[in-house]
């Protein structure tokens, strides 16, 4: 099974307007937080339209279990929704729709049983978005549309953060990769989007070309041993720089070790 690019967008697409007047219906009480709370601030949230057990508040999905997923009694009073899945020629081990509220950061992490060479994958239906979502995989950023259909990779280190003022909304199906998933993939694109402000992540890199330049920056940073220190004064220096990132990005760095130069300061 030949593997596929870090990320595509697939040949299909959805009336986003009609499955979000669907997804608004949903009473505000099905939205539970998603189990992973240490990888985010508490904006990210879901509703399982199809689990193991049919239980629309189970958002985890156990790697091991290989019972066929139950649709929910939430799938029922969506029809648009159910159409859409009907698409998706495919089993599917887990179906949600994630909700990442306004100024909510997933932080950088991976999935490692979402490995396509293992049978496993993730596809993304934008349903809400806008344009200050930031969502990278392996440090490059992915601009999805409403109604559009990702393949993502997600076995690889990737993050979100919501610098927008409203909501961002996935359809998220786990797939089991067969014949048909592999040509709607191999069939997919990438398209080229110019982005309507920099990024927090090009920012962030701005900054690190100003401390290339001003050792007095760097010395300061150096200086700082402790890592929660360092990045709460990297985004510090980096606004007194005119340039405008999160702790997340500093985070999401030094995670990864891309930059020796960050290495080097704090150990």
């Amino acid at each position: 099974m030949k593997i596929p690019p870090r990320f595509v967008r697939l040949p299909l697409a959805f009336d986003a307007a009609a499955l979000l007047a669907e997804v608004s219906e949903l009473p505000d009480e099905a939205w539970a937080a998603h189990f992973n709370a240490h990888y985010h601030n508490g904006g990210w949230s879901g509703v399982a339209l199809r689990a193991g057990d049919g239980d629309s508040s189970r958002l985890f999905i156990d790697p091991n279990a290989r019972d066929e997923a139950q649709d929910t009694p939430l799938l029922a009073r969506c029809p648009s929704l159910m159409q859409a899945l009907e698409s998706f020629r495919c089993p599917m081990r887990a179906v949600r729709l994630l909700r990442l509220a306004p100024g909510g950061n997933i932080d950088l992490h991976q999935d490692p049983d979402l490995r396509f060479d293992a049978g496993q994958a993730r596809l993304h239906i934008a349903l809400a978005t806008n344009p200050d979502v930031e969502f990278y995989v392996d440090g490059e950023r992915v601009m999805m549309e409403p109604g559009e259909c990702w393949y993502l990779d997600l076995s690889r280190p990737h993050r979100v953060a919501n610098r927008g003022s409203s909501a961002r909304i996935h359809l998220v199906v786990d797939a089991v990769v067969n014949d048909w998933l592999i040509a709607q993939i191999a069939a997919g694109d990438l398209p080229r989007r110019e982005a309507s402000r920099p990024s927090s992540a090009s920012e962030f890199e701005r900054f690190r070309q100003i401390v290339f330049a001003q050792p007095a920056l760097a010395e300061r940073l150096r200086a700082t041993s402790d890592a929660d220190a360092f990045v709460s004064l990297s985004v510090e220096l980096g606004q007194g720089s005119g340039c405008e990132f999160t702790p997340a990005d500093v985070k999401a760095e030094m995670a990864q070790g891309r930059h020796r130069w960050i290495a080097q300061w704090i150990l």
